[in-house]
């Protein structure tokens, strides 16, 4: 039998994860098995156990594709940029990224990952590394601003880097839930917070 390239092998990989994360957003991890995955794919049934073993093993590597996802997104894309531009800039792209099919399927798959984290060690513990990420991200950017001048230094930059994580989770389930969301608007309410942040804010 001719060995598969390695590029060959990935490409399949994420196929199969793509078909998963159409199927688990229509219907849940619960209610879809391997062969809707199979069937959604086009993928025969030995390609798709010769990635993944079980669903589980592909929820597993959906959360994974996820965060690797989100921290790509929300990593800064130039480190000379002012940290309150930088987070601007980042949060812009977050909540148009939410406007777009593909984002909000991705945030359904991530609301159910949420959901599963409660009963599974596994996902709880990718769940919070994949929290932790952005946490850790802002934080710095929090910190060089207070260095050169442009945040307070009166304020704790980790407690302002959990709020400003805690809005994106809360707007992914407003737009999840499909309750009324505008980007723009979301932005701009953001930007009041990034106004509280400046040395010259009043507290």
């Amino acid at each position: 039998m001719p060995k598969v390239k390695p590029e060959t092998s990935l490409a399949r990989r994420d196929e199969i994860l793509e078909a998963a994360e159409i199927c688990f957003a229509r219907q849940g991890f619960h209610q879809t098995t391997i062969r809707d995955v199979i069937r959604e794919s086009g993928l025969s049934a030995g390609c798709i156990y010769g990635h993944f073993a079980t669903k589980e093993d592909i929820i597993h590597a959906m959360g994974e594709r996820r965060h690797a996802r989100d921290a790509m997104l929300l990593s800064p894309r130039d480190e000379s940029m002012d940290p309150i531009a930088t987070l601007r800039a980042v949060a812009r792209e977050f909540l148009m990224d939410l406007q777009k099919e593909d984002g909000l399927r991705i945030r359904k798959v991530g609301l159910q990952l949420w959901a599963e984290a409660l009963r599974s060690k596994e996902v709880h513990s990718q769940v919070i590394a994949g929290v932790h990420v952005p946490i850790s991200t802002i934080i710095k950017l929090l910190q060089r601003g207070q260095r050169l001048g442009t945040v307070s230094k009166k304020i704790d930059p980790a407690i302002i880097a959990r709020t400003i994580v805690s809005m994106a989770q809360g707007f992914v389930l407003q737009r999840v839930w499909g309750e009324p969301f505008e980007a723009a608007a979301a932005l701009q309410g953001f930007d009041t917070l990034l106004r509280g942040l400046a040395p010259d804010a009043r507290r």
